[in-house]
This record gives C-alpha cells, structure tokens and sequence, in this order.
C-alpha cells in the first residue's frame, strides 16, 4: 500500500511529465479503492466512480481512445487497478497524445480543424470534440478514438485525405508516440493523466479482473473523497 505523501507529490510528478504513474496496492478491491482515494484526495477531486470489469477473454484489441469522449469536457484523471491478471495478453498500452498531436500536425496541418463528434452505446450523452485540442497544461494534444459507427466526422477534411485516410494518419502517429505496454500484475494501480494519453487494451486469454477508477466522473459518485 501507499505510504508516504511524498508517494504522491512525485506521482504527480509523474503525471505532468509522462502522463502516468503506478501505485502497488494489495490486491484486492478494499486497498486498491483506499490506495486510488487517496491520490484523489491528494489533487482535491470531490468523488471516484467506481467500477468492477471482469471478462473471461477477449480476441479484440480495445480501441485506442480518450475516457469518456461524450462528455463536453473528458475526465482529467482516471486509474485501473488489477485484481487478476489474464493469462496471457491483456496489457494496457499508454499513447502520449501530445506527441501524437505535433506529429500528426506536422504532416496534416489542415486536420486541426476536424471536429468529431463522440456517443456510446451505454448513455444518450454525446459531445463534439476537436481532434487536436489547446489544453492549457500540454498544448497541442489528441483528443481521438479508433474509428466506430457511433462517431461522426464533421470535418472539414482536407480534399486529399479520405476519412479513412484521416483515421490512418491518427492510428500512424499513436503507434509512433506509445509511450507505455504495461503488463499487469494484481496490485497494480495505473494512474493516467486522460487530458494527455490515449489508451488502447490487448486482446487476452484467461479471466481478467480489473477496477476502473474515474475521478469526478459526472455520472458516478460511487466513493465522496473526504479532503
């Protein structure tokens, strides 16, 4: 478990700088939710939702994305906490959306103004994001998820590049700009800057058993975070 405040001032050390840090927790729900509402405390969030993910495996990859992209404004923070580690695959890969953004805009300077807008399957919420936004801490970032049905380009797209292209060009510069593969182990707890990285899922074998955290999640207010 966590023992130190000064744990926590250089995790979020970590956080400005790489856009994430890692916790060891016991591993099991009760200490990983105490060690995650402790950093929560820590950066003066009021609330965690809280969420248990357990699936017996899964042949996909998870789409690379920003948390909760159909909101007007994406969590700042979010944590995964291993209960249970798969038995093979199932690693958790870090993009730095800051990277991804100059070089993306280095090549495609027209895609700064494609708008995209975000729904899901789970809630009637949807918001319009751009694809590189100007966020006062990291500058130039992607705010981006793998081509679905439930987006919606809007554009405008440069008369050369394809929507399909446009995708591709995004997918290119995230796989250049990965920044972490973390393989799981039960205690981990993955701390992750949302407003900096993008983050995808490995296909897996074997039951995998996780903890989703979302910090002020607008929509969950599992665990109120005493200051």
């Amino acid at each position: 478990m966590l023992s130190a405040a000064i744990d926590l001032d250089e995790l979020v050390m970590d956080l400005d700088v790489r856009g994430y840090g890692l916790i060891r927790a016991e591993p099991d729900q009760e200490s990983m939710t105490a060690a995650a509402a402790r950093f929560g405390a820590h950066v003066d969030v009021g609330w965690m939702g809280v969420r248990l993910l357990e699936s017996p495996g899964s042949a996909a990859w998870l789409p690379r994305h920003t948390e909760q992209l159909d909101d007007p404004e994406p969590l700042r923070y979010f944590a995964l906490g291993c209960l249970e580690a798969s038995a093979s695959g199932g690693a958790t890969c870090l993009y730095d959306g800051r990277i991804a953004a100059r070089a993306l805009l280095e090549s495609w300077p027209e895609l700064a103004q494609v708008r995209i807008t975000y729904t899901t399957e789970w809630r009637p919420t949807a918001a319009t994001h751009p694809l590189v936004v100007h966020d006062p801490q990291h500058g130039a970032v992607l705010r981006f998820r793998s081509a679905l049905a439930t987006n919606a380009v809007h554009g405008p797209l440069p008369p050369s590049i394809s929507e399909a292209s446009m995708y591709a060009e995004v997918e290119a510069a995230l796989s250049a700009a990965v920044a972490v593969v973390h393989r799981w182990r039960p205690g981990d707890l993955l701390v992750v800057d949302n407003r900096a990285m993008i983050h995808s899922r490995e296909p897996f074998t074997g039951t995998r058993r996780m903890v989703r955290y979302r910090y002020d999640d607008p929509h969950f207010k599992t665990v109120i975070i005493t200051r």
